[in-house]
């Protein structure tokens, strides 16, 4: 059996963007956990045996529409929270790509979302923690 290749997980980069022209995008300093997640919404139908009424009836599925969403926690930078303030409080969702870097070449899927969930958090003898959550906004896609 041949061994994978496995990659870190400050391989995995959310830069958002800063809606500068050209658009320059940054991943937000001091994020340790970050994930990239999308689904389908399914319809679901069930379908008779035409020749046989009385057996079970198997659903069928038929996909209906795909998002994706990114959240990301850790110690919140200072250096990252004019970034958060500034996309939580807009109305109009960004620029965002998503890059697994690797060592053949990065893949980066690129879309639009809303930062939905600002969470900042801290304890008297701690660090102040940051957890934050997008929603597409749109098609995210595979870049060329």
């Amino acid at each position: 059996m041949a061994r994978p290749t496995t990659l870190r997980g400050s391989k995995l980069l959310i830069k958002i963007g800063d809606r500068a022209s050209p658009e320059v995008f940054v991943a937000p300093c001091a994020l340790k956990t970050k994930q990239f997640n999308r689904s389908a919404s399914m319809n679901e139908f069930n379908i008779g045996d035409c020749d046989d009424p009385d057996a079970p009836i198997w659903t069928e599925r038929v996909k209906s529409a795909l998002t994706a969403s990114l959240s990301g926690s850790g110690t919140l930078a200072k250096e990252s929270l004019d970034l958060y303030e500034e996309a939580f409080a807009d109305q109009d969702s960004r620029n965002v790509q998503v890059t697994i870097d690797y060592a053949v070449g990065p893949r980066t899927y690129v879309g639009r979302y809303h930062l939905a969930t600002l969470n900042i958090t801290g304890e008297e003898d701690g660090l102040i923690q940051v957890e934050m959550e997008w929603q597409s906004d749109g098609p995210v896609e595979l870049a060329a």
